[in-house]
C-alpha cells in the first residue's frame, strides 16, 4: 500500500512539474526557445514542452545569463555561440549534454565544466578570452574535449572576425549586402556601390543597401583597414524569352566565382560557370533563383525574371531610374518616346497613364 501511495505521489509530482509555466530570466533565451518550439511571442512555455528539447540553437541572441538552461534537462546539443556569456557554471547541471558551442562569447574561464556530469562532452570555446587551461587537464574529473583553445582573444588587443558576408535580394527585389562578425576595432567599413558606412561588428546580422540599385554586378567589401573580405552583389534583372528559345544569362561575376545552384519555377536551367542557360517550351512569366560561390564559400543569392515587366522601367533597360521618370512625364505631356512600355508605366494599375503614375515613379526612384 505504501509503495502504491509513493508511486502515485511521484507520478502526481511529475505531472505537476510538467504542467508548470516556465519563467525565463533571459529575453534572448526565451525568444530562442519559443522560436524552436514554433510558439508566438505572447505564448506561454510549459515545462513539458522544454523537457522534449534535445537539440537547440540559441546563437546570436544577446544572451548573457544562461541560468535558464535548467529548463532544458534533456538537452544533448546546445549552440550558445555569438552571445555575451561570461559564466558557464549552469551547464554543469545538464546531465545529458554532449556538445555545447560557446564560440565568440566573453568567457575568461570554463573551469566550472571540469565537474560536468556527462562521461564525455565536446565544447567549442574559440574566440573567447580564456588564458588558462592547465587546471582543466590536471584533474581526473575532467572528461571532456575542448575545441578552439588556441583561438582566444586578448583584452585590449584588436581583433576582427567576419563569419558571414554575402549579397542577397529582399522581397521587393532590392539588392543588399548582409554581414555578421565580431570586432573591438573602430573604423571597420562596408563599401558597396560607391557607398561607405561604418560596420557594426557586434555578432548580430546587419545589412547595407546601395544608395542606388546597381544594373550589373558590383563589388562589396568589408574592411578594417588592414584586412578585408569581398563579395559581389548580383542585382535582379529582367529578360524576354520566346517559347522554345534558349538564352544565356550572364551574372557578371568574376572568373573565380561560379553559380552553384539554380532553378526556375517553370523552365529548364543549365549552369555554365557563372552563367545560366534557360529554356522554356511556352510563353510564361518565370523566375530563376540562384546562388553563387567562390571556392567553397557561399557569396550570394539573386534572381532573374523572364517575360516579366518591371514596374516603372518604361525604357526597358532593366532598371527604374530618372530616365524613366522623364519618359513618363513626356508621355503625360503628349510626347511618347520611341521606346515606351505602357504596362510598366501604369504603376497604379488603373489602365491609364497620368500624373498619379508620375508621383508613384518619383517615389519609387526616391526609395519610397
Amino acid at each position: 500500500m505504501k509503495k502504491l501511495v509513493l508511486t502515485t505521489l511521484l507520478a502526481t509530482t511529475a505531472l505537476y512539474m510538467q504542467a508548470q509555466k516556465v519563467t525565463f530570466l533571459s529575453e534572448g533565451f526565451e525568444f530562442g526557445v519559443k522560436a524552436h518550439l514554433g510558439l508566438n511571442e505572447s505564448d506561454d512555455v510549459m515545462q513539458a514542452q522544454t523537457d522534449t528539447i534535445t537539440s537547440i540553437d540559441l546563437s546570436g541572441l544577446g544572451i548573457s545569463d544562461i541560468s535558464d538552461v535548467v529548463y532544458l534537462p534533456n538537452v544533448e546539443k546546445l549552440d550558445l555561440s555569438l552571445n555575451e556569456i561570461d559564466d558557464v557554471e549552469p551547464l554543469a547541471s545538464l546531465e545529458h549534454l554532449q556538445y555545447v558551442n560557446l564560440k565568440s562569447n566573453r568567457l575568461e574561464s570554463v573551469n566550472a565544466l571540469a565537474f560536468a556530469l556527462p562521461d564525455s562532452m565536446l565544447v567549442n570555446v574559440a574566440d573567447n578570452y580564456i588564458s588558462e587551461f592547465t587546471y582543466l587537464f590536471s584533474t581526473a574529473i575532467c572528461q571532456f574535449v575542448l575545441e578552439g583553445m588556441g583561438a582566444q582573444k586578448v583584452k585590449g588587443m584588436p581583433f576582427w572576425d567576419v563569419y558571414m558576408f554575402y549579397a542577397d535580394i529582399d522581397e521587393n527585389d532590392k539588392s543588399f549586402v548582409m554581414y555578421r562578425g565580431n570586432s573591438n576595432m573602430d573604423g571597420v567599413q562596408v563599401q558597396c556601390g560607391g557607398q561607405s558606412t561604418s560596420a557594426t561588428m557586434d555578432s548580430y546580422s546587419h545589412q547595407i543597401v546601395p544608395s542606388s540599385q546597381p544594373k550589373k554586378a558590383i563589388v562589396a567589401t568589408i574592411s578594417n583597414g588592414n584586412e578585408s573580405v569581398t563579395t559581389y552583389l548580383v542585382p535582379p534583372s529582367y529578360h524576354d524569352v520566346n517559347a522554345g528559345e534558349t538564352i544565356t544569362l550572364e551574372t557578371g561575376l568574376p572568373d573565380d566565382y561560379c553559380v552553384f545552384t539554380a532553378y526556375a519555377d517553370y523552365g529548364e536551367v543549365e549552369i555554365e560557370g557563372n552563367a545560366i542557360k534557360y529554356t522554356t517550351d511556352k510563353d510564361v512569366e518565370d523566375t530563376i533563383h540562384f546562388c553563387y560561390y567562390q571556392g567553397e564559400t557561399l557569396k550570394g543569392f539573386s534572381r532573374f525574371y523572364l517575360n516579366k515587366v518591371l514596374l516603372g522601367d518604361v525604357n526597358m533597360d532593366g532598371s527604374t531610374d530618372i530616365s524613366d521618370v522623364v519618359a513618363i512625364v513626356n508621355f503625360v505631356l503628349g510626347s511618347e518616346p520611341s521606346v515606351f512600355n505602357r504596362t510598366a508605366a501604369d504603376l497604379n494599375k488603373d489602365s491609364s497613364i497620368d500624373i498619379s503614375d508620375v508621383v508613384r515613379i518619383v517615389n519609387l526612384v526616391l526609395g519610397q
